[in-house]
């Protein structure tokens, strides 16, 4: 503690960025571009990409929408809660309030509060796909979602969390070079070199997928489901012995990930155990 207070205090500067790091507690950004997000969202949202602990964020949320009411990523991490949990109330209840949260920053932070209205049409799209009757409402909130994340992006084209998003999109798009330009840019690394190696994985581009995995899992390694995916990439380069192995190691550490999760890596699991036994 001495320490790091004596680190803080060698330079004016460094008291400042000392104090906005603790202040803005940001997953994507450090220093002066750090956003004030709040310590509490930050540790729920590394619960949920950093180490896979979906249950454990439920509390820290909570008390994050006391300490930031206005932040619209609150409110995205309580929607995708809801959704794997299957409360459909809960889900429909907390779009709204991206939208509220989206507006009440837009003054201050243009980009982000176009990425996350963004956001809340894509995810209420999302909730839409399913049902036939729904769709055309569906089509309209995707384009509309695809509307405002573009803004966001010409807005501010370097930013780490707006490229993360747009990264993503563009992967499930199927746009694989702009995809992998956007990880680029993106943060945090953990959620970047995940992206791209999905990618790669995507691409047919083995070698390069491993690489990207294993950069991530060295950054975030209690992360399952970085285990499940370097397991997939090993099942596609006909290496089942390995594959299992990973896989075991995701199941190992993935007793908090959605059940829906569990059921599929275990399922590919046994695909590559039935391999085994053939061979």
């Amino acid at each position: 503690m001495k320490s790091l207070i004596r680190r803080c205090t060698v330079l004016p500067l460094a008291v400042l960025l000392c104090a906005n790091s603790a202040l803005a507690a940001d997953p994507f950004r450090v220093g002066i571009k750090a956003r004030p997000i709040g310590a509490s969202l930050q540790s729920a949202f590394e619960d949920f990409f950093r180490y896979g602990r979906y249950q454990s964020s439920g509390q820290k949320l909570t008390k994050a929408q006391t300490e930031n009411p206005n932040e619209p990523l609150v409110y995205t991490l309580l929607a995708a809660t809801a959704y794997q949990n299957q409360q459909k109330d809960v889900f429909l209840t907390t779009l709204p309030k991206i939208r509220a949260a989206s507006k009440a920053i837009a003054a201050k932070d243009v980009a982000r509060s176009h990425l996350y209205k963004g956001v809340a049409q894509g995810l209420e799209g999302y909730f839409l796909k399913d049902s036939v009757t729904d769709l055309p409402k569906t089509l309209t909130y995707a384009s509309s979602m695809l509307l405002e994340i573009d803004k966001a992006h010409n807005l501010s084209p370097n930013d780490p969390e707006i490229n993360l998003f747009v990264g993503f999109i563009n992967m499930v798009l199927g746009k694989h070079s702009e995809a992998l330009k956007n990880f680029q840019k993106a943060g945090p690394p953990y959620l970047a070199l995940r992206g791209q190696a999905l990618v790669y994985r995507d691409t047919k581009d083995y070698a390069n997928a491993q690489v990207a995995v294993d950069k991530a899992i060295a950054v975030a390694p209690q992360n399952p489901e970085l285990f499940y995916l370097k397991a997939q990439i090993l099942s596609l380069q006909k290496n089942p012995t390995e594959a299992v192995k990973y896989f075991d190691r995701a199941i190992k550490l993935g007793n908090e990930l959605p059940e829906g999760t569990l059921k599929q890596i275990n399922k590919e699991r046994s695909s590559q155990v039935s391999q085994l036994s053939s061979r």
